[in-house]
């Protein structure tokens, strides 16, 4: 049995079991850091993305490539538009609910449940219009691979040695390629769904104070 003076002498706990301290928890933090590092980069990526009907017969043209008449489909253009749009105003919600978690406020997780949800639903309705609109691309990147052949040409290349894929070719794999990429922005959103969902994590939100 300890006597009064080995417990004066023993070493002090570094944190009492009570210290409120020992209690704070870093999720918040890691999460709100990574959820708006995610949204600056998702902004610049819609920005991009909304805005490119417009800038890229513009690249193309510098870059040589004539393109004659063509021009994109304009319900393609309002949709690449209106997707970028719609990507900003989430980037800017998911941005909300970053600052939110690293300042504890109680709103922040059903601020980022919104996100997640909408985010997942707007994911599944990308993936439809690019099926859609599989057609309109295929024909973009035929006009684009015979002007790059005309260029080629006019610049004395030989073009015959260019790979080259047909319309079939074209087609099949941009099926490929947006059943793999498709799904890709909904991994962070069910990442970030797991997490404010858990039990545990929940309660700690209910104790930040507003």
């Amino acid at each position: 049995m300890n006597t009064p003076d080995e417990q004066v002498g023993a070493t002090p706990s570094v944190l009492p079991p009570d210290d409120l301290e020992a209690k704070v928890v870093r999720w918040p933090t890691v999460l709100g850091v990574i959820s708006m590092i995610y949204a600056g980069l998702g902004f610049i990526a819609n920005g991009c993305g909304g805005a490119s009907p417009f800038f890229t017969p513009y690249l193309l043209q510098i870059s040589g490539l004539d393109m004659g008449d063509f021009q994109m489909a304009p319900w393609l253009v309002w949709i690449t538009v209106g997707n970028g749009a719609i990507g900003l105003v989430m980037a800017v919600v998911l941005f909300v609910g970053g600052i939110a978690l690293l300042r504890r406020r109680p709103n922040a997780l059903a601020i980022l449940k919104a996100w997640v949800g909408i985010t997942v639903v707007l994911t599944i309705l990308g993936i439809g219009v690019g099926f859609a609109a599989i057609e309109p691309n295929v024909q973009m990147q035929l006009e684009i691979q015979d002007a790059t052949v005309r260029l080629v040409k006019e610049r004395g290349g030989n073009a015959a040695n260019m790979p080259q894929k047909t319309a079939d070719e074209m087609r099949s794999q941009s099926k490929v390629m947006l059943a793999i990429f498709g799904l890709l922005p909904v991994i962070y959103p069910v990442i970030v769904g797991f997490v404010i969902t858990s039990r545990k994590r929940v309660d700690d939100a209910e104790a930040w104070s507003a």
